[in-house]
């Protein structure tokens, strides 16, 4: 079997993965937009966080993708994931909202307005910003005002008392220069609320099922607290999510002068991941090599460990989202099945490519009737 990535001790490659940042009936390529990437990545040393690196011809296309009228990560009705993930946050901005009460708030990479559309139900007036026409159409449709450009240091003519951002944080090529920005538009005393991805425990494990081209970065607990604390920010709260892996994160401007990290000493989380990556893909490869059929559940997870064998279309890919099922993402040619199109047959390996839900997608197979031993995880392949 060809190897189709490169790790060294700073760094791990996969030559071509799919870029997968829409779902369409016919998997179609789109104009100027390639279906696939290379992925590289390495350990932020400073911050201690896994970031992509994207070359300029890469970039172009992760940002061509922002400005259409799809995008897999924008929550809308058609997403599946407005009671789910979408409730989670909205909770989360709406509590420190209604605590403290600001009058100028900002949302930044608001996409279609779902969360600014339920923040004006409980009496908080939210202006977008998002440069996208996606977002521009939902603006036009559900009438909340937007600044449909990219947020910059001069954008605002303002000072916020509040700017939120959900599924921004991981998009930002220097989220460090992104959080200097933020604070220094904030007004004195303002707050910054981020949700973003947890990538602890992949980090820990050398689990690659977060790469992801239009996800830069891959972050922890660790990496925010200092990232946030060297922009200024003071009395920084980090929660996690109430649904999937993700962070909810509070920072405050106060009226002190911003001072260097205090959390500088300490054991960098980062450190040793590509060594486990490179075990970790080497036991994916030589499970791949003995599965006759392989059935991989949650593409958006799975996709990373098909394109280390070289595998965009060969096995069979599934995800309980429905508004998934029947679909196509770029650069993989099967399309997209749901829970109930699983016919356990004993030549068929499940491999749940995801952290998070394995042990309740594990059920849903077992209710499909999947016997467990049938049924993989990214920790157990390698074991035996």
């Amino acid at each position: 079997m060809n190897q189709h990535w490169h790790v060294t001790d700073t760094s791990l490659q996969i030559e071509s993965m799919p870029f997968y940042w829409r779902l369409s009936d016919t998997g179609a390529v789109f104009q100027n937009i390639k279906q696939r990437l290379p992925i590289r990545v390495r350990c932020d040393e400073r911050f201690d966080f896994l970031k992509y690196e994207p070359t300029t011809d890469e970039w172009a296309s992760i940002e061509a993708a922002y400005f259409e009228n799809e995008n897999i990560g924008f929550l809308n009705p058609a997403s599946g994931q407005l009671d789910t993930y979408g409730t989670s946050v909205n909770n989360f901005f709406l509590a420190v909202l209604s605590r403290d009460r600001p009058k100028r708030i900002y949302e930044i990479g608001c996409g279609a307005g779902h969360t600014i559309t339920y923040l004006k139900k409980h009496g908080f007036n939210v202006t977008g910003i998002d440069p996208s026409l996606y977002s521009r159409a939902w603006s036009e449709q559900l009438g909340f005002p937007l600044v449909n450009e990219f947020f910059s240091r001069d954008l605002l003519n303002d000072a916020p008392d509040f700017i939120y951002c959900n599924d921004v944080f991981e998009h930002i090529r220097d989220p460090f220069q992104f959080s200097q920005v933020i604070f220094d538009s904030l007004a004195s005393n303002g707050t910054f609320c981020i949700a973003t991805t947890n990538s602890t425990r992949s980090i820990e494990i050398g689990d690659i099922s977060i790469l992801e081209h239009q996800h830069v970065n891959m972050f922890t607990e660790r990496s925010i607290r200092l990232l946030l604390q060297e922009a200024g920010f003071h009395d920084i709260e980090i929660q996690k999510g109430t649904y999937g892996n993700t962070f909810h994160v509070i920072a405050r401007k106060q009226k002190v002068s911003r001072s260097p990290s205090r959390e500088r000493a300490g054991l960098f989380t980062c450190k040793g991941y590509f060594e486990r990556a490179n075990q970790r893909i080497r036991a994916f490869g030589t499970y791949y090599a003995h599965v006759e059929q392989l059935h991989a559940y949650v593409p958006l997870r799975c996709i990373p460990y098909l394109a280390t064998v070289g595998d965009f279309g060969a096995s069979y890919i599934y995800d309980s989202n429905a508004a998934w099922r029947n679909k196509y993402i770029d650069g993989y040619s099967q399309l997209v099945r749901g829970l109930h199109d699983v016919k356990y047959d004993p030549k068929c390996r499940y491999f749940i490519g995801s952290l998070t839900f394995y042990d309740e997608i594990r059920r849903s197979l077992n209710l499909q009737g999947c016997p467990s031993d049938a049924i993989d995880s990214i920790e157990s392949i390698g074991k035996s």
